[in-house]
């Protein structure tokens, strides 16, 4: 008992008291501060907006009235559906002005965000399926891709100790890097002690069939690929949510489960799942539904080191290879699909508050751009300018020629996203 009190108190020590979360959005990613590209150009005039949609499903109950965040840490009985308006920026804001502030801003001074209303589609009770809320859902995220030549959509799970506003603005920042694309949030009920590890992340997985019929529906939209980005404890939630939807279908191999599915890349960023269950349970069925799945680590994740110490096992964000069998190792580097990113040595910030090195997939300006690639291009490490870490090794890391690199590929393949002064 004591191995387990004496590294939460030091958990407690770093993380601080609860408070109402202030609402950030992302790091800018690194490409879209370089003078060479305009990404803004290539938006329809409709969607030159400070406003972003972030389309939800939530199993937190709606929160009491005064309370700050539309819904709580409390569980509900139904899946709730919807789509929240986030507004980019400073309060009057136009779209120009939050464009030229995240050419400038950084991490020290983020930008913020608040979500403006909700709309609640509907409910949805366990057991039923097929109903006027999930198609109403549908057919809502069909009418957001109609609108954006992004034809994909993104899907997040998020870690603990997390509010629903606190979510949705940061998915609204995704967002509108993704070209206003389709950008879907699973939001589980957890509060924002840190306490809460000890109990919200092992009751989230009462979850996991919520999140299975979620990535069901995300199925039956025009997206072209559905790409999944998961974080921190969320991720052993969506990897088991895909270890369940695989099963359902033992009869199929991989062809028929990708025309079935459409899932892209499968991305976990400092991911709280065992090392070595991710690795024997987890690893065959997500590369079975996915054209490719990253896993981004680092060992300047303190979070994650102090998990490994509760749990007493490595965790996939912060491996120890030692954990591994022979066999174990040989069957992972076999697949090329399956990568894994050490983004240990990346210059710049590490996390946006919070435990120090656990945020980097959204305060650091690289590791951003990797990630954003990855949630829009399902391309091998290579393309996206990433090299191996040694010879052979199916470990990828960004050089220091990263940035140029991203962006004068982005050039080539995309002539159009020239800035006037460049073309």
């Amino acid at each position: 008992m004591l191995r387990i009190l004496l590294p939460l108190v030091a958990l407690g020590v770093l993380a601080g008291c609860a408070s109402t979360p202030e609402l950030h959005l992302m790091a800018t990613p690194v490409v879209y501060k370089d003078v060479r590209l305009d990404f803004a150009s290539t938006l329809a005039p409709e969607l030159r907006s400070t406003k972003a949609s972030v389309f939800y499903a939530t199993r937190r109950a709606p929160d009491v009235a005064g309370k700050p965040n539309h819904y709580g840490d409390k569980p509900d009985a139904e899946l709730r559906l919807g789509i929240a308006t986030v507004a980019l920026g400073e309060p009057g804001w136009t779209f120009d002005e939050l464009h030229a502030s995240g050419l400038t801003g950084s991490v020290e001074h983020p930008r913020s965000g608040r979500v403006e209303s909700l709309e609640e589609i509907g409910t949805v009770r366990a057991g039923r399926a097929n109903t006027d809320a999930e198609r109403a859902f549908v057919a809502r995220i069909n009418a957001h891709l109609a609108r954006t030549k992004n034809p994909e959509v993104a899907f997040y799970v998020h870690g603990y100790r997390v509010a629903f506003d606190e979510v949705a603005v940061m998915m609204g920042s995704l967002s509108g890097y993704l070209g206003y694309g389709a950008t879907v949030a699973f939001q589980w009920p957890t509060g924002l002690h840190f306490w809460n590890y000890l109990t919200d992340c092992p009751r989230a997985e009462k979850f996991i069939p919520d999140i299975t019929r979620v990535i069901e529906l995300l199925s039956q939209t025009n997206a072209q690929y559905v790409n999944m980005l998961a974080y921190s404890c969320g991720s052993p939630l969506l990897a088991q949510a895909l270890a369940r939807l695989r099963g359902q279908h033992p009869d199929e191999g991989r062809a028929a489960l990708a025309k079935r599915y459409r899932i892209g890349n499968v991305v976990f960023v400092a991911s709280d799942i065992d090392l070595k269950t991710f690795a024997r349970e987890h690893v065959p069925p997500i590369m079975d539904l996915a054209k490719q799945s990253i896993v981004y680590m680092s060992r300047r994740d303190a979070a994650l080191g102090f998990s490994s110490i509760v749990a007493g096992a490595s965790r996939l964000g912060r491996p120890d290879i030692d954990d591994l069998t022979v066999a174990d190792v040989e069957r992972l580097a076999a697949d090329p699909r399956l990568q894994g990113v050490d983004v240990t040595d990346v210059r710049g910030a590490h996390e946006m508050g919070g435990m120090r090195g656990h945020g980097y997939w959204y305060a650091n300006e690289w590791i951003a751009t990797d990630v954003l690639l990855s949630m829009r291009y399902p391309i091998p490490p290579a393309q996206r300018c990433l090299v191996r870490a040694k010879p052979g090794a199916n470990i990828w890391r960004m050089p220091d020629n990263y940035p140029d690199c991203v962006a004068a590929g982005l050039l080539k393949a995309y002539p159009q996203l020239g800035s006037k002064g460049t073309k």
